[in-house]
């Protein structure tokens, strides 16, 4: 019984924790806002592009050159869209990889023509870096011979892109954003469950030896009455 009573308060602290992170999650997420997924934003970018969204997502890998970058995906782990954090956040952390994540912020789009190559180019050569060679869990920051061509590789990348565009250009698309939490709720109850679950099971087994141990005594009772 005491077991039972323990279980029953432990899920009640857990209700209670989800509840809390639930209200952050409100506080965080204001309700005209769009709630979508990684799926979702994708399948339609444009329909999305300088608007507040809330998109939810897993996160398959963090930049780990200063943690500028990281990028969530959604039911199909090809496709992932990058996120960049506001100076609030400051930087993501590595051991974000594998956590399901909130993010609010707003999607942006960065149009990329042969001008912003040839541009580009020019900025590469001057060491400097540019959030196009960051898209899609790729781009390096290193100086190496192998770091140079594959910035190369992703230049020879972009052109090619540019030419199968009936427009002149392609886009890239992120998401700058403001807040983000990790989403831990469904899990913490999966726990509580199972708790109760061994609780009850633990119960009933104790109940079933009790009517053994009656039926048993009842038994030698008529054993010996005869």
């Amino acid at each position: 019984m005491i077991k039972k009573v323990l279980g029953i308060v432990a899920i009640a602290a857990i209700m209670v924790s989800c509840a809390n992170k639930e209200q952050k999650k409100e506080a965080c997420c204001d309700k005209d806002v769009t709630k979508v997924t990684v799926d979702q934003v994708m399948a339609d970018m444009q329909a999305y592009v300088d608007k507040d969204i809330v998109i939810v997502g897993t996160v398959n890998h963090v930049c780990s050159h200063g943690g500028k970058r990281m990028f969530i995906m959604g039911e199909d782990p090809e496709v992932a869209i990058k996120i960049t954090p506001s100076e609030e956040i400051g930087v993501f952390e590595k051991e974000l990889e594998g956590s399901h994540v909130i993010v609010k912020g707003i999607l942006k789009e960065l149009r990329i023509d042969e001008a912003f190559v040839v541009n580009l180019e020019k900025e590469i050569a001057e060491g400097s870096d540019s959030e196009a060679i960051h898209d899609h869990s790729g781009g390096t920051h290193d100086e190496t011979e192998e770091a140079k061509e594959e910035k190369k590789q992703q230049i020879d990348a972009m052109r090619k892109q540019i030419s199968e565009s009936e427009n002149g250009y392609y886009s890239q698309f992120w998401v700058e954003a403001s807040k983000f939490e990790v989403k831990e709720c469904e899990h913490e109850h999966a726990e509580g469950e199972e708790v109760e679950a061994e609780e009850h099971e633990h119960e009933h087994a104790k109940s079933e030896e009790h009517e053994h141990e009656h039926e048993h005594k009842h038994e030698e009772g008529e054993e010996h009455t005869h």
